[in-house]
């Protein structure tokens, strides 16, 4: 029961951080290019993740199907995500962004469905609807007649279904290829894949920012996405899959509070609702997933 009560205080400590992340990348993008912030980031992300998972790189030998599926996902998953990310939290607030990345979850599930014919019931359709009905009243403001769709919020759609997609081929991949190679090898990819679009004009500029930004941004890199991704796929054994998504729907509410603490942003109304009818939907939807898959 300790072991059990541990493993869920790490999940939950990733999920804090993946919520924060929504906070210091608005800072960050004060400052940095997105592309750049997207660039120096993935650099220390596969750094830290070469230090921990360089066995299993070695010793496995990716066959010509598993390496052209690796840079698809790479990317994807990565180059996609990453620069979509912090690009709409140029023009979105970092709620509202967070709001619709909750929609992860029931998106992978959609396309499991239009992908591998995975059949879902009647309630599953019912908690997804009520789950856009939510995201629908946040970029509405209550008002469902204006609509408040912009630019970031379709940056950060993009972001939710790149990452949807990416987690489908981690899906495929997993069953014949270690964690650790999907993780190094998807980011080396995605580091690649970026290249061609960093605005180098503004490289320059970065090395002018003040240390303090640098630290964040460095920090933020390795934790959040090297240790807590590391962290998550290792504490999901234990406690299952379903059951670890689950805490994941605490991010927007996460990224209000450390929004308020941090930025000093009021917590929105709407947002607040929004965020409860997402999590109610997302939560219905992969309890129903859990069942039909004990079934």
């Amino acid at each position: 029961m300790k072991n059990q009560l541990f493993t869920y205080f790490i999940l939950f400590c990733c999920v804090f951080a993946w919520g924060s992340n929504f906070i210091f990348g608005a800072i960050l993008v004060n400052v940095f290019a997105p592309s750049v912030i997207a660039f120096i980031r993935l650099i220390f992300i596969v750094l830290f993740l070469w230090s921990i998972t360089f066995r299993d790189v070695r010793n496995y030998r990716l066959s010509k199907k598993g390496f052209l599926i690796l840079v698809i996902a790479g990317l994807i998953g990565i180059t996609l995500n990453q620069w979509s990310f912090y690009a709409s939290l140029q023009y979105s607030e970092p709620v509202k962004a967070a709001l619709i990345l909750a929609l992860s979850p029931i998106m992978t599930a959609i396309l499991s469905v239009v992908f591998f014919k995975e059949r879902k019931k009647k309630v599953f359709w019912f908690g997804s609807l009520a789950a856009l009905l939510g995201v629908w009243l946040v970029i509405t403001n209550g008002s469902f007649v204006t609509i408040h769709f912009g630019k970031g919020e379709l940056l950060i759609t993009l972001t939710m279904l790149s990452f949807s997609i990416f987690l489908i081929f981690v899906q495929q991949l997993s069953k014949s290829m270690p964690p650790g190679v999907i993780t190094f090898y998807s980011n080396i990819f995605g580091l690649i894949g970026l290249l061609p679009f960093v605005q180098w004009k503004y490289m320059e500029q970065a090395l002018t920012v003040p240390l303090s930004y640098w630290l964040l941004l460095i920090v933020t890199a390795i934790i959040m996405h090297g240790l807590c991704t590391y962290l998550w796929n290792n504490s999901i054994q234990k406690v299952g899959a379903s059951n670890a998504s689950l805490l994941m729907n605490l991010e927007p509410f996460i990224a209000m509070i450390v929004g308020l603490i941090v930025l000093g942003t009021p917590i929105d109304l709407f947002q607040l609702l929004g965020g409860i009818v997402i999590v109610c939907g997302v939560t219905i939807s992969l309890r129903t997933k859990k069942l039909s898959s004990k079934n």
